[in-house]
This record gives structure tokens, sequence and C-alpha cells, in this order.
């Protein structure tokens, strides 16, 4: 699943939302001011995450990493169309802040491989190019 990282100024911040006894989502919108126009980006937080943005407030500069979720859907036309969505997993202030993680996601993951994690180099190559 692909992944963004979207800096802005909080426009809003929707109130939770039950939309079942088992789901909960919440809607964010932050303003992009990148180009000639501000780009209004809606981003969902869902389950647990939704409480991520208590504490944050309209205004604020802040940093929102998002996965890309695309869907389609046949309307009662005929016509298949395509949606995308932004999952709304972290958020932070702009500015250096502590960032603010999904629970799931506190873990930190391990450390990219380095030089000194590479095999050493051998004579013989069997790559077929």
């Amino acid at each position: 699943m692909a992944q963004v990282t979207i800096t802005g100024s909080i426009k809003s911040i929707g109130k939770t939302q039950d939309v079942s006894a088992s789901f909960r989502k919440r809607e964010l919108v932050i303003i992009e001011s990148v180009g000639q126009r501000p780009a209004h980006i809606p981003i969902e937080f869902t389950q647990d995450r939704a409480a991520l943005l208590d504490g944050f407030a309209p205004g604020e500069q802040v940093t929102v990493t998002a996965f890309v979720n695309g869907r389609e859907w046949t309307g009662r036309d005929g016509v298949l169309k395509h949606f995308l969505s932004l999952s709304g997993n972290r958020i932070e202030r702009a500015g250096g802040a502590a960032p603010v993680a999904a629970p799931a996601a506190a873990h930190a993951a391990a450390p990219a491989p380095g030089l000194a994690d590479m095999p050493p180099a051998s004579e013989e190559d069997d790559l077929p190019f």
C-alpha cells in the first residue's frame, strides 16, 4: 500500500462518528499551500487512530502520514468508477514536536541495512547480465 506525507495547516477536525458498533471514523482536512492554489485534502482516521486528532486545533501546522487506498465501484448506470481515499496513520506538529502515531505503529522499525551489513563482494558474479 502506498504511503504519503502531507504538511500543511489544519482547516477542520470532524467529530468522531460511530458508523457501526465496530467501526468509527474522524475526518481531518489539511490545507496544503503548494503552487498557485491551496489544496484542501481530507484524511480519514479510523478506529483507535481517530483519537490521534485529540489535542490538535484548526490553524496548527502539522505533518500527516497516510496510506493511499483505492477502490472501484459500479454505479446504477453500469459505469465503473474509481475512488481514492487517504487513511491517516500518524500526525505530528510541524517544527519537530513529538509525533503522535497509531498504537500499532509505535514500535520502532528495524534500521535499513548499511554497507557493514552487506556480504563481501565476490570475484565471480553469477548474475545473468
